[in-house]
């Protein structure tokens, strides 16, 4: 038994019972003293002081229990003496005898003398200064609608992460005045998206729209260090249900969700909303961590706090009843509120999606492929093969100065020079990407859109649809003026892309896609194998023409073997497809992704890697190189 508790228990036996201390869950002193019955304490009367507790009893020296100590200390005493002269065997269990007697006094007169002496027990203060890892104090936020700065997390692809950067940066670079270029680093890239601090509601509808590697973009409601600077209630700490649905509802009211969530009176059914809630919750490493229970606590407090009717019992929507690009199985005409409710380590974030709209659709899936074909690539992923293979996309933002109050000589400070390469004369076909392996065309779609200057956005829902956040009327406007100024004439035959698949009905499925995002008329489709492909001997002068001096741009994602089957081992393929591209008489910047960088290497092809990442349930990387013909 240790001293400590020992003196635990002398101390709850003999004080009052309103100024009885609370057990401590912590212990740094251990040793053992022989028992309750050292002091005449029976098993009965230390039944319900099982713990440990660094508390040091006070000024309990003349209490009952200190003088049984020191009448059970003399009693040790007499008994400890032993008789000289015996045998080995006996003096060997008197010694042992002796050794422990001894120690029982020790120990003994150790108790009586700490609590003689009174000692004081370590402050909270101490303790949690002493402690390796200090707990956040909580407080209250203070009571403020949500409004700018924002703190928002673009979420990514893995590996995705510095390509997204560079849009977010450049975004924000070309729409923020120079005079507040001395400002923080408002964009940082972290392990799965980047964070960045928003300035306006416009920047954040700029983001919405003109980002291409982005998947979800999340608006926080409460946020670590970086968004405490902008005045953003911090993340809390939460243990238990309890704890976690009063702080919540703490957070309700400070930042005034009634006002958010468009919630005009106090008691409301869930049939009556204008929205429909989804609540997604993740943890890691916390002690909350069924996500069922946590999504029901968090209706329920919601429901509670703003006076929603029947908001717990309603369960979320699954991504399972979503159809691909926006269309909806349920027909659910309430636009979709989407929550994330992210726990880690304890602590507790709030989230809102940009993406909250009649389908909760993420900002890959951009609407127009509506005929897929065999093994598709994701649209965020061809547009980073885009990036990575040297097509770096340059939106015109002069017709959006005025929601950014940004002057024309900021703005055309960061717009590179690549972006009056688009500007050609209508009627003329300036080749500059080719897809060998179009497929379904998510490539040359995504390419003849960077080239043309529309956003991948541009069928996006208005983002924050069911919330006061929400401004239909800023983003058609915005959406109008990005459109207002294509560098390409909408004429016909005005070539920028080739795609090339031996497949008829992928081609077919290519073209209705191409039509539905309005660039058909931008793309040269051909049925065929890629090697007699009219770029590769140049046959078509009069209406393919390449530019001798920029690189031609090949971007293509052959079949890996594993979704799609190949009728050639995989090795095989990819040197078919470099003995190809070698005959193009032009110099080349080939950009290709696969499941095996080894045998992307062997292809003979001056390869090297640019980034790695998921797709279809496979690691998959992609790797560039130049080809000088």
């Amino acid at each position: 038994m240790s001293l400590i508790r020992f003196a635990r228990i002398l101390q709850r036996a003999n004080a009052p019972e309103s100024v009885r201390p609370r057990p401590s869950p912590s212990c740094s002193i251990n040793f053992y003293c022989g028992g309750f019955h050292a002091c005449g304490i029976t098993d009965t009367d230390h039944s319900d002081y099982q713990w440990r507790s660094p508390f040091i009893v006070r000024h309990a020296s003349s209490s009952p229990s200190a003088t049984r100590l020191r009448t059970k200390t003399k009693q040790l005493s007499g008994k400890s003496k032993f008789k000289r002269g015996m045998g080995m065997e006996k003096g060997r269990n008197v010694t042992s005898e002796k050794t422990k007697r001894n120690t029982q006094i020790h120990q003994l007169k150790r108790k009586i003398k700490d609590l003689s002496e009174g000692l004081q027990a370590p402050t909270r203060k101490e303790k949690r200064s002493s402690s390796q890892h200090v707990k956040p104090t909580y407080t209250k936020p203070n009571s403020k609608p949500i409004q700018g700065p924002f703190s928002a997390f673009a979420s990514c692809l893995p590996g995705l992460e510095p390509l997204l950067l560079q849009e977010v940066q450049y975004l924000l670079a070309a729409s923020t005045p120079t005079q507040q270029s001395d400002t923080p680093t408002m964009a940082r890239a972290v392990p799965g998206g980047v964070k960045i601090i928003v300035p306006s509601l416009a920047h954040l509808y700029a983001l919405h729209l003109y980002l291409g590697t982005a998947s979800h973009i999340y608006l926080r409601l409460n946020d670590d260090g970086t968004g405490n600077t902008t005045g953003i209630p911090p993340l809390f700490r939460a243990r238990g249900f309890p704890e976690l649905q009063r702080k919540l509802k703490d957070l309700i009211l400070s930042q005034r969700w009634d006002m958010l969530l468009n919630v005009t009176r106090s008691s409301i059914p869930e049939s009556s909303l204008p929205w429909q809630l989804q609540v997604h919750v993740t943890t890691s490493k916390s002690k909350l961590m069924h996500t069922k229970a946590v999504e029901e606590r968090v209706r329920q407090t919601i429901g509670e706090t703003l006076g929603i009717q029947g908001l717990e019992s309603k369960s979320s929507i699954t991504t399972f009843d979503l159809v691909r690009d926006g269309t909806n199985k349920s027909a659910v005409d309430r636009p979709v509120v989407r929550l994330l409710v992210r726990i880690d380590r304890d602590e507790v974030q709030f989230s809102l999606d940009t993406s909250s709209s009649r389908s909760a659709t993420p900002l890959h899936m951009r609407g127009y492929r509506l005929n897929p074909h065999k093994a598709p690539l994701r649209e965020d992923l061809a547009y980073a093969l885009l990036m990575a293979g040297g097509l770096k996309p340059s939106w015109d933002l002069q017709p959006l100065r005025s929601f950014f109050d940004a002057t024309d000589s900021d703005i055309d400070a960061l717009v590179p020079e690549a972006a009056a390469n688009t500007e050609i004369t209508p009627g003329e076909s300036l080749i500059k990407l080719f897809d060998p392996l179009c497929g379904s065309g998510t490539i040359a779609i995504e390419g003849a859109s960077i080239l043309a200057g529309f956003p991948p956005g541009r069928f996006r829902q208005p983002p924050f649809l069911g919330t006061k956040l929400c401004d239909i009327r800023l983003w058609d406007e915005m959406k109008s003026k990005a459109l207002s100024k294509i560098a390409v004439s909408n004429k016909r035959n005005t070539y920028l892309v080739a795609a090339n698949d031996i497949n008829t009905e992928a081609i077919n499925a290519a073209k209705s896609n191409s039509k539905r995002a309005g660039v058909d008329h931008l793309i040269d489709f051909s049925v065929g194998s890629f090697k007699i492909h009219p770029l590769s001997n140049n046959s078509r002068q009069s209406t393919l023409n390449t530019s001798r001096s920029e690189p031609m741009f090949v971007i293509t994602n052959p079949p890996y073997g594993n979704r799609l089957s190949v009728d050639e081992t995989q090795p095989s393929t990819y040197k078919q497809i470099a003995k190809g591209l070698k005959t193009l008489p032009y110099k080349v910047q080939c950009t290709m992704i696969g499941n095996n960088p080894r045998t992307l290497r062997d292809s003979s092809l001056p390869l090297k890697v640019a980034f790695s990442t998921k797709h279809g349930g496979m690691n998959v990387v992609a790797m560039t190189g130049t080809i000088n013909n």
